[in-house]
C-alpha cells in the first residue's frame, strides 16, 4: 500500500499546503441543520468535533459505534447541565468514506449544533474505502473557519477508524500534519481511536498524542468510546475550574493548551511504586480477615499504612479489595471500589494486579471485573488488564 505520508510532486492539496483555505461547498446529511444560538460572552464555548469511519472495514461494528456516538453525546449534555455557568457546548458530527451511493464521501450529520439541540443518532452503514485524510482537513478548516475569531472558543476533536487512510484525493498526510501542528498551537485537542492498522505510527506522523488503539471486536470499540468519554468530561471538569472570561487572550490560550495536554491521562498502573503523593492511592488484594501477609498486602502494610484485621476499604494511602474466598465477593468488592473512587474525583488510585496472585485468578477473570472502572478517570489499571479489556495505549 501506498505511504499516505509520502510526498509526491502531484499532490493534489493545495488547499491544506497552502494555508487554510475553506471549503465552500460543506456536505451535510439528512439530519443536518444549523441551529441559532447567542454566544455568551462570559463562557467558554467547546467545539466538539467526531469524524468517524464509515468504511466496509468498519461493517460489524454498527451498533457499537452508534451507541459509542450516543454515549458521547450523552456526556457532552452532562457537561452542559453540569457546567452550564461556565460553558456552552456545541457538537459537529462527520461521517465519511467513498462510494456510498449517491452520497458524498465525506457527510457532516450534525453542524455545529448546540448540544440541547442534538438528538441521538442513528444513520450509520458502513461501507466503501477510506478517505480519512480528507474527512478530518475538511471538517478541521471549517470548524477553524468558524471559531477562529472567537477568544473564548476551543475545539475537541475525536476520531474513530479501523482502517489505513487509502483514498483521499485533497489532503495528504504532511499537509494535514501542518494543520494539526498548527491547531495545537491554538489549543485544540486530538484524539484518535483506531484499529486494524499501524496506530502508533501514524498518529506519530499526523501529531497527534492522545491515543487508543482497541481490539476490533465489540468489547475493544464499545470499551474505546468509554475510555474517551471519561477523558471528556475530566477535561470539561478543568475548562469549567478554570476558564474564566475576563482573562487575557494570552491567558485563555495557555490554559486551553496545558488541557489539550492532559486530555488523555496516563491510566497505566506502573509496575513497581515505592512512593505516592497525598493525593494517590494504592489498591491491593486482601483476604477476608484483612491478613495482609505477602505480596502487595505486605507492602501496603510497610509503606501505605494498612491495617491488619481491615479487609475492604481505605486505610492510609492504600485500599484493601477481599479477593481470596467467595468470587461473588469479590466482584462485589471492586463494585464498592469503582464506586468509592468515582466519589474521590481528586484522588487517584493505583490497582495492582488484584486477585492474580494468592486468590489464584486469572488476569482474564479479573481484568473484566474492572470495565465499569474504564469510565472512573483517576483509576489507573495494570497495563495487562488493559489488554484484556481491549485498549492499549501509547507513551508520547
Amino acid at each position: 500500500m501506498k505511504n499516505p505520508f509520502k510526498r509526491s510532486n502531484n499532490e493534489n492539496a493545495p488547499a491544506a499546503v497552502t494555508g487554510y483555505v475553506i471549503s465552500e461547498n460543506v456536505n451535510r446529511g439528512t439530519i443536518s441543520k444549523d441551529a441559532e444560538c447567542q454566544l455568551d460572552p462570559k463562557k467558554a464555548h467547546i467545539y466538539n468535533l467526531i469524524i468517524v469511519d464509515e468504511s466496509g472495514s468498519m461493517g460489524g461494528l454498527e451498533a457499537v459505534t452508534i451507541s459509542g456516538i450516543n454515549e458521547t453525546i450523552a456526556t457532552i449534555r452532562k457537561a452542559q447541565k453540569d457546567f452550564a455557568d461556565k460553558q456552552q457546548q456545541f457538537l459537529t458530527l462527520v461521517c465519511f468514506d467513498s462510494h456510498h451511493g449517491e452520497l458524498p464521501p465525506i457527510r457532516t450529520h450534525i453542524d455545529a449544533m448546540p448540544i440541547d439541540s442534538v438528538q441521538d443518532f442513528h444513520d450509520y452503514n458502513p461501507t466503501g474505502c477510506t478517505p480519512l485524510f480528507d474527512a478530518m482537513g475538511e471538517s478541521m478548516t471549517t470548524l477553524y473557519a468558524r471559531i477562529k475569531d472567537d477568544e473564548n472558543a476551543s475545539a475537541v476533536v475525536t476520531v474513530i477508524t479501523d482502517g489505513l487512510e487509502n483514498d483521499s484525493r485533497k489532503w495528504s498526510g504532511p499537509a494535514l500534519r501542518k494543520l494539526i501542528e498548527r491547531l495545537k498551537e491554538e489549543g485544540w485537542t486530538f484524539s484518535y481511536m483506531g484499529s486494524c492498522h499501524d496506530v502508533e505510527e501514524v498518529t506519530r506522523n499526523l501529531s497527534i498524542d492522545h491515543v487508543l488503539e482497541f481490539d476490533h471486536d465489540q468489547m475493544g470499540a464499545r470499551n474505546t468510546w468509554h475510555r474517551d468519554s471519561s477523558s471528556k468530561f475530566a477535561y470539561y471538569q478543568r475548562m469549567s475550574r478554570e476558564f474564566h472570561a475576563d482573562d487575557s487572550l494570552e491567558e485563555k490560550m495557555a490554559i486551553r493548551r496545558a488541557n489539550a495536554r492532559a486530555y488523555y491521562a496516563n491510566r497505566i498502573t506502573p509496575d513497581w511504586i515505592e512512593n505516592l503523593t497525598d493525593a494517590e492511592v494504592f489498591v491491593f488484594g486482601s483476604d477476608p480477615q484483612g491478613n495482609h501477609a505477602g505480596g502487595a498486602a505486605d507492602y501496603a502494610v510497610k509503606h501505605f499504612g494498612a491495617i491488619y484485621g481491615q479487609a475492604e476499604g481505605i486505610q492510609g494511602q492504600s485500599y484493601a479489595i477481599p479477593t481470596t474466598g467467595d468470587y461473588g465477593l469479590f466482584v462485589q468488592a471492586v463494585r464498592r471500589f469503582v464506586a468509592y473512587a468515582a466519589g474521590h474525583p481528586r484522588t487517584r488510585f493505583y490497582v495492582t494486579r488484584v486477585g492474580c496472585g494468592n486468590a489464584g485468578y486469572d488476569v482474564h477473570e479479573v481484568a473484566r471485573l474492572f470495565v465499569e472502572a474504564i469510565r472512573v478517570e483517576n483509576i489507573c489499571l495494570p497495563e495487562s488488564f488493559w489488554e484484556v479489556l481491549g485498549l492499549k495505549f501509547f507513551k508520547k
